[in-house]
Order: C-alpha cells, then sequence, then structure tokens
C-alpha cells in the first residue's frame, strides 16, 4: 500500500488518485499495450511521478482501474437488485434488465471493462482472469442465493436445472461478448438481447417448472 504524504491534504490526494484512474480507464480503452501514461497524466492533469507514486506501475494502475470498476458497478448493482425475488428466471430477468440499465448510467466504466475483459498483452491476461474468476466466485453465490426450488416439477433434480440456467447465462455473455463493441454498440442491441432473454425464459419455464 502507498503510503500518504503527511503534509498532503487527504480529500485534494483522494481527488487526484482518482483522477488518474478515471483517465486511465478511458485511456484503456484503446488497449493496454497502446495506452500511454504520458496521456494519462495529461487528462488527470498530475505529474507522472504521482501516478508512479500511487500505482507503482503502468500493470498495477490497469489492474487497480479494473478492480475499482468493478467495485463500482457491483456496489450498485447490490444496491439495485432486489434478492427477495427467489424464482430463479425472475432473477435472471432482473439482472439482465439492472446490467443494461448500469450500461447506461456508466458507459465509460463499461467501455472500459468490456476492453479490459480481453487484454491484449501477456503482462495482465493472467492478472485478469484471475480477478475475472474471483469474480464470478464471489457474485454468483450471492445472485444465486436462497432460490425456490419447489418452483421446479418433482421429477427434476433442481441443482442440475440451476446449474443449466447459469451455464446458458455464461454462455451467451461469452458469446455476445465482443472486445471490439462499445457500450452504445451493446444498448443498440437492446431489443434483440430482450427477445433472446425472453426465449430462454420462456424455454426453462415450460421444461423445468411445474
Amino acid at each position: 500500500m502507498v503510503k500518504e504524504n503527511k503534509t498532503s491534504v487527504p480529500g485534494l490526494e483522494d481527488s487526484k488518485r482518482m483522477s488518474i484512474l478515471n483517465a486511465a480507464m478511458t485511456e484503456f480503452c484503446s488497449g493496454y499495450e497502446k495506452a500511454s501514461t504520458d496521456a494519462i497524466v495529461k487528462s488527470a492533469g498530475v505529474s507522472k511521478g504521482l501516478l508512479y507514486h500511487y500505482f507503482g506501475s503502468k500493470k498495477n494502475l490497469f489492474l487497480q482501474a479494473y478492480d475499482d470498476a468493478i467495485k463500482t458497478v457491483m456496489a450498485e448493482f447490490y444496491n439495485l437488485i432486489n434478492l427477495d425475488e427467489r424464482d430463479i428466471l425472475e432473477r435472471w430477468r432482473q439482472i439482465a434488465l439492472l446490467k443494461m440499465d448500469l450500461m447506461k448510467k456508466y458507459p465509460m466504466i463499461f467501455n472500459f471493462i468490456a476492453h479490459a475483459s480481453f487484454p491484449d498483452s501477456e503482462e495482465v491476461k493472467s492478472s485478469i482472469t484471475e480477478q475475472q474468476n474471483k469474480l464470478t466466485n464471489d457474485v454468483y453465490p450471492k445472485l444465486f442465493y436462497d432460490i425456490d426450488c419447489t418452483l421446479f416439477r418433482q421429477d427434476i433434480e433442481a441443482d442440475t436445472a440451476i446449474s443449466v440456467i447459469i451455464y446458458t447465462i455464461e454462455g451467451y455473455a461469452q458469446n455476445v461478448a465482443d472486445p471490439a463493441k462499445s457500450t452504445a454498440d451493446y444498448y443498440g442491441e437492446y431489443d434483440r438481447y430482450l427477445s433472446d432473454l425472453e426465449r430462454y425464459i420462456r424455454l426453462f419455464r415450460s421444461s423445468f417448472y411445474r
């Protein structure tokens, strides 16, 4: 952890750090390799020395920006989602709609996450994969906790049905993900995603539910 300068003003230091992170998210959308720390400090209005004081390296800055972006989105997500809804299909619909709303609210953050999720450099690829796996392991148990298994048919194994639904969610998300797409591109296909979602929900409801 970077030690704060005892003579600095904490609020000002926090503001400078956030300015660097915001500038970094925008700059890294061009790719890790192409991203310039000179451009980042110029946009943030700070010295390059301050960037390295806070983050140590370009790699650490990239990974910290990714971590902060995910935390910002997930904090908002958990604040909005209704986990009292115990029907897994309704919860899935809620998750998808919330994600689209958050993409519209935080286009820069989602642009960065979309590009950072497909790193163009071996220097950061394994670290991003590790963070993605940790996110999945942390988030999925929370999002799909306390599902009402009595909704499933008696001849259906609830755990298997839930796994199939989650694998379908993951597969669909991976299929539509594209590092060349911006947030606007995804939001522009909102109607298609919603149509696909409803089609899957109808299929699972007719196949698995009472």
